[in-house]
């Protein structure tokens, strides 16, 4: 199955589930409500969870093991270094950052 079939499905389950649970003529949901639609909502989400993060791992590592990936990292990581003396850090400085700055990745916080 296709990612972009998966985040589809999931924000349908998800649109689908609120609507159900929204209250009529205004009234607030009771507690038991929320928690029944968190429910219903997660449980429809984790179904499409696993296989959508098994397709981004499965994407990333792919592209991590193309010398070419390797290349452009290396250009960004020198390309920083670089910059970083241009900008009056010494060598020790810069090559801390450097080491400190995880190269661009599409998971966020990915070192």
């Amino acid at each position: 199955m296709r990612l972009g079939t998966l985040c589809v499905g999931a924000a349908f389950s998800l649109g689908s589930t609120l609507a159900l649970a929204q209250p009529s003529q205004g009234q607030q949901p009771s507690p038991e409500q929320v928690r029944q639609t968190m429910q219903t909502t997660m449980g429809a989400m984790v179904s499409v969870m696993g296989p959508m993060t098994d397709a981004v791992l499965e994407a990333q590592l792919i592209t991590a093991a193309k010398p070419e990936t390797a290349e452009r990292i290396a250009a960004f990581k020198k390309n920083l270094y670089d910059a970083l003396l241009k900008k009056g850090f010494n060598g020790l400085d810069a090559i801390q950052i450097v080491i400190a700055t995880p190269a661009p990745s599409a998971s966020p916080g990915t070192k």
